[in-house]
């Protein structure tokens, strides 16, 4: 299980490691916002092509098969990083990071789960989560002191990277491995394989479309922190060490991850009014933040906007698991996390778009009046559908 663990955590490590360092390309560089996001949106990409082709492959191949290229593939990302000359080299180095990513997550979370004992699914569960949120926080914070204390941070983070996951295969491949998690099946043949099939059941469309709607939130705001965080916080808010405006994505990851755990036992319907209502707050709040230039608004604007996505998301996650059919629910979980990446993907590269036309403060500021707009949405039909009530 610790093989496992240690997979999550360096695949969701390596992938939020760059947060930081995008404002430090760009500059050195001299790219645009477009492509800045863009860099980021590549990754998303190879999630979501991984989770539609590759998704259900560990099941019939072996966790551990396909665990150990996962991290080869995070391994080649790394490498690519650290010797990366132009942007081509940064997209490329995100596209095999996204691809490693989605192979890496689904497979690891699945053998945590079915390698705790007693069948203790709900504990597997949470385990997975915290070395999600772990992994989360501590890639920025690595690449953000790297910046603080000038040791080449385009090289010895993802160095760091190469270590762990050398250090999680040698786990991997040597470590004791339940047979039935650590073998190919008998039947499994490349020639009869085919990819993940996603398909969603005609009754679950309204509930899909709420949950999906409510994830979307949630995701949009974690991508604006982790594409356009860094460069929000130097150029608008008035943080001059760009360690510590990496430091604030960190903290924005840290935070959610605990609003998840937080939420988790909470009853569904007070979420629903809590998770959308505290992300508008803070929207608010980075709005005015970016009109007052103020560190400290920006500061509160992180720690509700983190509360209130985590919360949000639980929401979504929630409202799918409660009804989808058990014999459908990878096809299912599938769909509605395939909507996540990809709507965190159009927003990023619109906001991206949108900056180059406008400025990034405009866009921000517009970022913040459509998703806040969104949340009050959300609550009226959570209201109106009768999933919550306002007087009790």
């Amino acid at each position: 299980m610790t093989a496992a663990l240690m997979a999550i955590f360096t695949t969701i490590f390596a992938s939020n490691l760059p947060t930081p360092l995008y404002a430090v390309w760009q500059v050195q560089w001299g790219f645009s916002s477009m492509a800045l996001t863009a860099i980021f949106s590549v990754y998303v990409f190879g999630v979501a092509s991984t989770l539609i082709t590759l998704g259900s492959l560990s099941d019939k191949l072996g966790r551990r098969q396909v665990l150990v290229p996962g991290l080869l593939l995070t391994i080649i990302s790394s490498v690519m990083f650290m010797f990366a000359d132009d942007i081509v080299d940064l997209g490329l180095a995100r596209v095999l990071t996204g691809i490693g990513t989605g192979i890496i997550t689904g497979a690891a979370s699945a053998a945590v789960v079915e390698m705790e004992p007693d069948g203790n699914w709900a504990r597997g569960a949470t385990l997975s989560a915290l070395f999600f949120t772990l992994g989360a926080f501590a890639g920025p914070t690595v690449s953000s002191l790297a910046l603080r204390w000038d040791i080449d941070a385009g090289f010895w983070p993802f160095a760091l990277i190469v270590v762990l996951c050398v250090t999680t295969i040698a786990l991997l491949i040597t470590a004791p491995w339940p047979a039935h998690l650590g073998q190919r099946r008998a039947d499994f043949s490349w020639r009869t394989w085919r990819p993940t099939t996603i398909r969603l059941p005609r009754e679950m469309l309204g509930v899909f479309a709420f949950a999906g709607a409510a994830i979307s939130l949630a995701w949009s705001t974690g991508s604006l922190y982790g594409s356009l965080g860094p460069s929000l916080a130097t150029n608008l808010v008035g943080i001059g060490d760009r360690s510590t405006a990496g430091l604030f994505a960190a903290a924005w990851q840290l935070l959610a991850g605990m609003s998840q755990f937080a939420c988790q036992r909470q009853p569904v319907s007070r979420m629903l009014l809590l998770g959308p209502s505290t992300l508008m707050i803070g929207l608010l709040a980075m709005a005015a933040a970016v009109l007052f230039s103020s560190p400290w608004i920006f500061a509160f604007a992180t720690i509700a906007t983190a509360f209130g996505a985590g919360a949000t998301g639980v929401v979504a996650i929630a409202s799918v698991s409660e009804v989808a059919p058990p014999a459908e629910r990878g096809g299912i979980t599938s769909a509605f996390y395939l909507l996540a990446y990809l709507t965190m993907a159009t927003v990023v590269l619109s906001l991206g778009f949108v900056s180059d036309l406008v400025g990034l403060g405009n866009s921000i500021l517009g970022f913040t009046a459509v998703v806040s707009v969104a949340a009050v949405g959300l609550i009226i039909v959570a209201v109106r559908s009768g999933r919550v009530t306002l007087f009790s």
